[in-house]
């Protein structure tokens, strides 16, 4: 009984389950076919189509070839069109070419050699006047009769005023081409005010060339300025530029534009006349830009010595001593009184014995650098300091006329060649060497990376023998603008 009335109840079931199935077939009639369809595509596999390897070469080849071509043709069109869009962007401003530097060199230049044999045959000329007396026909003066005509020799306040006033006019000409160079950086304190420093230095109107004035300057009291600003000596201010700076000096040339000048100072330029540094000891001079500390101060006194510096590699400076007792911070220039420059007043005051002197940077040995520097051209280094042969050094220990050798810089060109303290450089490449100033100007006519051969005469069992060494030129100094 039981068992049949399972059986019915299953069979309702199957039955009801039956027409359940039926209903969602008529209502869904393709979803036993999708089912289908979805496994089959899952059950597919996608297979890579094939590369054609020489299609893929022929377009790689024609793209490389487009743009070789396009690459062509538009180089092409710029060496074409650029002249016309330079000429078109420029405006109808010709183009200028720049001229040779100019400077006023009085050309009475004098050698150590020379100042030497000119002191030894003083020496001699007064050994002989005392072994040979003169004849007794001329009496000489006796102390009472030269104080008796001293004596007639009377100045009064007019003649020291005469004199004043004749070495103030002469100051006055020799002031025309002192400049006053500013240089300007802004400051904001802690409360918010911009505020303007100003620093000054002396500078001297030095060359110029068809564009452009260059003035000599010490750079110390232009460091890190945001601008500088030229004074002239008829009051005209302009805008300056940093040029170059040499590192062994501290020295700066700052260029000024002419198109910036009044049309008087453009058309006539006060340049300063360089002089000859050999200077003999007595000679006087006087000192123009700031020589007290401040611009515009004069200061007169007389060369007391002179030494030539063992400071600085491949330079020949001598320093010019005066009895002028200057600043601390004193800067300028010593003038004889020919109206010629025959010295740079060194920024450092501390080289001697008597604190506060002046000294300054012989002239004759800057023109070389000064040149290099306002023509944009780096000053040549190989690391040699050297001193000049003394006519008693060549006559009494046959040392041989040239550039003597004191000691060599580390590492420079010149230690690495193999020339050492003692050497004697007689010839620098192709060019004749008889004294250091030779050896300075011959250096500077070489460039940056140029093998200079340097043939020098070295001492062996008490003779000196030729050798030769190789040296590669190196850059000294810094050139802030090249132009």
């Amino acid at each position: 009984m039981e068992d049949s009335k399972n059986t019915e109840k299953n069979n309702k079931r199957k039955v009801r389950g039956e027409e359940e199935s039926s209903v969602k077939k008529q209502e869904n009639p393709t979803a036993e076919k999708r089912g289908s369809f979805q496994e089959s595509i899952i059950s597919e596999q996608i297979k890579k189509r094939p590369i054609n390897k020489y299609r893929l070469l022929r377009r790689s080849a024609a793209t490389a070839l487009l743009a070789i071509i396009f690459g062509v043709i538009a180089s092409v069109t710029i060496m074409v069109l650029e002249p016309f869009l330079s000429k078109w962007i420029a405006g109808d401003e010709p183009t200028q070419q720049r001229d040779a530097v100019h400077f006023i060199d009085s050309g009475d230049e004098v050698t150590p050699q020379e100042v030497l044999s000119d002191y030894m045959n003083q020496e001699a000329d007064l050994e002989s006047e005392e072994s040979n007396p003169a004849p007794a026909t001329q009496i000489p003066l006796t102390d009472e009769q030269i104080d008796a005509l001293f004596a007639k020799l009377v100045l009064d306040q007019r003649d020291y005023r005469q004199i004043y006033m004749s070495m103030a006019a002469y100051t006055r000409e020799m002031n025309k081409s002192i400049v006053t160079v500013s240089a300007i950086t802004s400051d904001v304190d802690w409360i918010g005010i911009t505020e303007q420093i100003s620093r000054q230095a002396s500078g001297l109107i030095i060359a110029d060339d068809n564009i452009d004035v260059y003035i000599l300057a010490d750079h110390k009291p232009l460091i890190g300025a945001q601008s500088l600003k030229v004074r002239f000596s008829t009051g005209y201010v302009t805008e300056g530029r940093l040029k170059a700076v040499d590192a062994a000096t501290g020295l700066a040339i700052i260029a000024v534009r002419k198109t910036d000048l009044s049309s008087e100072l453009a058309s006539s330029v006060p340049l300063a006349t360089l002089g000859s540094s050999f200077a003999a000891i007595g000679t006087p001079v006087c000192a123009l830009g700031s020589p007290m500390g401040s611009s515009g101060s004069i200061a007169y006194g007389m060369i007391s010595a002179s030494r030539s510096t063992l400071e600085y590699a491949d330079t020949a400076d001598a320093m010019l001593q005066t009895d002028i007792v200057g600043a601390e911070g004193a800067n300028g220039f010593l003038f004889n009184f020919n109206g010629q420059v025959i010295g740079v007043i060194a920024p450092d005051q501390s080289k001697g014995d008597v604190k506060g002197l002046i000294w300054a940077y012989g002239i004759s040995e800057l023109k070389s650098r000064i040149s290099a520097m306002c023509s944009g051209t780096p000053t040549i280094y190989i690391g040699i300091i050297g001193t000049y042969v003394t006519p008693e050094a060549n006559q009494e220990y046959g040392v041989p006329y040239g550039a003597y050798v004191l000691r060599t810089d580390m590492d420079s060109p010149a230690m690495l060649a193999g020339i050492r303290t003692g050497d004697v450089i007689v010839r620098l490449g192709d060019t004749p060497i008889t004294n250091y100033s030779d050896y300075v100007n011959a250096l500077q006519t070489f460039n940056v990376g140029d093998k200079i051969t340097a043939a020098v005469m070295r001492k062996s069992q008490q003779q000196y023998v030729e050798l030769e060494y190789i040296m590669t030129a190196r850059a000294s100094g810094q050139i802030i603008e090249d132009d």
